[in-house]
């Protein structure tokens, strides 16, 4: 296995490439970066050029960690040329792009994933076993809000696939998918009226509903550090902190009440990507990328409505 970076994203500096020197055994790696100089940290090939890097690195796979608005272009080149993809969210800016490279992957027989990986720790799998079973559930309720991003940053530009929906959105459709597994019958998407100096609106909330169960959520990029979810049964609520971005080196607190008892329910640390990573291999082993594929097309799907309303 020889995967290829294509892009040295601060992601993948801090969560990536220490997995695959450290703790996947012997995985090679290269990486390409038209704004970083070369460094030692242990690739195989550093390319300068990304035209160069889909040629001539010889990588099986390709983890693509670029701008939003670059995504589908250089996803829908590596799947042309028979390299197994996976793409930082969103994956793609619209369901038409998403439905374009799920073919390609289909007719290439290639992996086709979007890196949303907060439901790979264990935190998840423990707080759906203290409501017993998913179809206890009828309510989860969310918030992330992060702190104003630096001024440079490409996601305060719409013509890089900035804004909030856009960066956040991927979220609240996996929440969706992960833990609601039904198709809405009503979704509403409200945001502020006040838009930034670049007309972007910097935060949402989302509504939605099954027949059953209902899913509100609230994001933001202007704001106090807040990264919650709640699910909520008739009897119980459990709450998971730091769930869309849990720290590798840390343990967690499930916050755990039940009627009148509430308790707390240690977590021990869990490293995400990694998991993600086990589980990547896993499906490459057995060649079947179906599921993948569906995961995508879900999500853009529940997005594209969004970006409608």
């Amino acid at each position: 296995m020889k995967i290829l970076i294509l892009g040295y994203s601060s992601l993948c500096k801090r969560k990536i490439i220490p997995i695959l020197k450290k703790k996947l055994g012997k995985i090679k790696f290269c990486i390409c970066s038209k704004s970083q100089k070369k460094e030692n940290i242990g690739a195989s090939e550093w390319y300068r050029n990304y035209k160069d890097a889909l040629e001539k690195s010889q990588a099986d796979l390709v983890y693509i960690s670029l701008p939003n608005f670059l995504h589908y272009y250089w996803a829908k080149k590596f799947l042309q040329n028979n390299y197994h993809v996976i793409i930082d969210k969103p994956a793609t800016l619209s369901f038409k792009q998403a439905k374009n490279l799920v073919k390609f992957a289909r007719q290439r027989k290639r992996l086709l994933s979007e890196a949303i990986v907060f439901h790979y720790h264990h935190q998840i799998d423990e707080s759906i076993k203290e409501i017993k079973l998913l179809k206890n559930l009828i309510h989860v309720h969310t918030k992330f809000v992060i702190p104003k991003l630096p001024k440079e940053n490409f996601r305060n530009f719409k013509k890089y696939g900035g804004g909030c929906l856009l960066d956040m959105g991927p979220y609240a459709a996996a929440v969706f998918r992960i833990f609601i597994k039904q198709n809405y019958k009503k979704i509403n998407l409200y945001t502020s009226k006040k838009k930034d100096k670049n007309g972007l609106n910097t935060d949402f909330n989302i509504y939605a509903r099954t027949d059953k169960k209902t899913f509100f959520g609230y994001f933001s990029h202007n704001g106090e550090y807040e990264n919650t979810l709640t699910l909520f049964t008739k009897q119980k609520r459990v709450t998971i902190n730091r769930v869309f971005s849990p720290p590798n080196d840390k343990n967690l607190i499930l916050q755990i009440n039940d009627g009148r008892v509430k308790k707390e329910k240690k977590i021990k640390k869990d490293d995400v990507f990694l998991n993600y990573f086990k589980f990547i291999f896993k499906v490459l082993k057995r060649k079947n990328f179906g599921n993948s594929y569906q995961d995508i097309l879900k999500d853009s799907f529940f997005r594209e409505k969004l970006k409608k309303i």
